[in-house]
């Protein structure tokens, strides 16, 4: 008889024990973003960095239909995106959105079936695995709403939809909505303090400026902006590129991590483009696919991708499922591909040449290349948008460097043969290998070395 009971007490102990773990595990709350040590990017801990990969879809929570937000959500992790950025109340399309938004224009009178469908998205994005950046209000067509609410309402609004997401560890935030603060700076000033209060002063929160103003430039003194934000497109780069917004913020602000939020947007065959691949405030696939590389070599640790149709639903015909088809959509696999196999928070900007000492071309024009060099010299990655001779700064010559050509089209290496001179020199020239299979003559250079600098 003994034999028989022992058995099922242990059995019922190890049943008792395994339920236990899991009751454990339920009680464990996800960890939210964080900033790095250092300040330069984000991370879920310590030892697991994040890459912003954004696709922007300001529209996605009120102009897609429930299909539409499954679909666009599935294809954008298809294509490596692991963040969407969108807006809660975006009235650049439909003027009227407060009014559906609110009751009576108040903005602590939120209406329910808006705000339930706004969550809706929301979960559906952050249950796929994606981190949402969301904004609660774009003030760009609605200056005279948020100024008529007052500053102490916008705060109190600020907490409630803080609130609505705090125990969702994939939603962080923006504020603002492509214009400088004026005229309701002290309105979004006590908006993003709101969020920050609701998280002790530890929420991920940009502000989304003017093209050529950062969240930084935009707020200096501002303790809620934790991310800063650069907005780099005006006409044809007519004030700032993607790499001097990046350098400036990189210098003056060390402790916030830079992203790119907006830059050319890619309307296809829509639009007919200028010798530059320029249009307004369009882009071709070359146009968009540079930005995004110059941007991560100069101090971004993410970026986000800009297609007409996707975040103004398909806009001059440019059917959405089809924009998440172009090749600028699938140029931004590739540059995930390679964040993905290099330690990019390890990098940091080379403003100075350390390592790429000549041939980048001119600065604050198209030529330019970009390098980056790991803080410890192990490695370093250079883009440079048009054919160069680029004159590197390696010791001894590069003997004990692997040099290796990725193609931002294909993803693929290609390696470079060394050739050692029997006399030291102090640089090494090596040449664009013509063109990629794009048809343009835009490389990345992997160098990989015991000690660059």
């Amino acid at each position: 008889m003994k034999n028989q009971v022992l058995p099922g007490k242990l059995t019922l102990l190890i049943f008792a024990l395994y339920l236990s773990s899991f009751v454990g595990l339920s009680q464990t709350k996800p960890t939210p973003l964080q900033l790095s040590v250092n300040g330069r990017y984000l991370q879920w801990s310590i030892d697991k960095p994040f890459f912003i990969q954004a696709c922007t879809a300001w529209s996605l929570t009120y102009a897609y239909t429930d299909q539409e937000v499954k679909e666009y959500l599935e294809n954008r992790v298809a294509g490596k995106f692991n963040t969407i950025q969108m807006s809660a109340v975006f009235a650049e399309i439909v003027k009227t959105m407060a009014d559906s938004a609110f009751l009576n224009r108040d903005i602590l009178k939120p209406s329910p079936k808006f705000w339930a469908r706004v969550d809706g998205v929301v979960r559906q994005a952050t249950d796929r695995g994606l981190v949402v950046m969301i904004n609660p209000i774009w003030k760009h067509s609605l200056n005279e709403f948020i100024q008529a609410n007052g500053a102490e309402k916008c705060r109190k609004f600020g907490i409630w939809f803080a609130n609505r997401y705090k125990d969702n560890p994939r939603v962080i935030y923006f504020i603002g909505g492509n214009q400088a603060p004026e005229p309701v700076r002290n309105e979004l000033d006590e908006m993003g303090k709101g969020i920050q209060e609701v998280y002790g002063g530890k929420a991920i929160v940009a502000y989304h400026s003017e093209a050529d103003q950062s969240s930084r430039e935009a707020y200096p003194q501002a303790s809620w902006i934790t991310l800063n934000w650069t907005h780099a497109y005006s006409a044809a780069y007519g004030k700032r590129y993607p790499y001097s917004i990046n350098y400036d913020n990189w210098k003056a602000f060390p402790k916030t991590p830079v992203q790119l939020a907006e830059g050319y947007y890619d309307s296809g065959d829509a639009k007919e483009y200028d010798s530059n691949g320029i249009k307004e405030r369009w882009g071709n696939r070359f146009v968009v696919r540079r930005q995004a590389w110059w941007n991560i070599l100069s101090g971004g640790m993410g970026n986000a991708y800009g297609a007409e149709g996707i975040w103004n639903k398909n806009s001059d015909g440019q059917i959405w499922s089809y924009c998440t088809e172009y090749g600028s959509s699938k140029d931004m696999a590739i540059l995930k591909l390679l964040t993905d196999k290099i330690k990019w928070w390890k990098w940091q900007p080379d403003i100075d040449h350390e390592i790429l000492a000549g041939g980048y071309g001119t600065y604050m024009t198209d030529d330019y290349a970009v390098c980056s060099v790991a803080e410890n010299g192990s490695f370093a990655v250079v883009y440079t948008p048009v054919k160069q001779t680029l004159e590197l700064k390696l010791p001894d010559f590069g003997q004990h460097c692997r040099l290796r050509w990725f193609d931002p089209i294909t993803g693929k290496y290609s390696p470079i043969d060394m050739r050692f001179p029997k006399k030291k020199k102090k640089s090494v020239l090596i040449s664009t290998p013509g063109m990629n299979h794009s048809g343009m003559e835009d490389w990345i250079l992997i160098i990989e070395g015991s000690k660059l600098k």
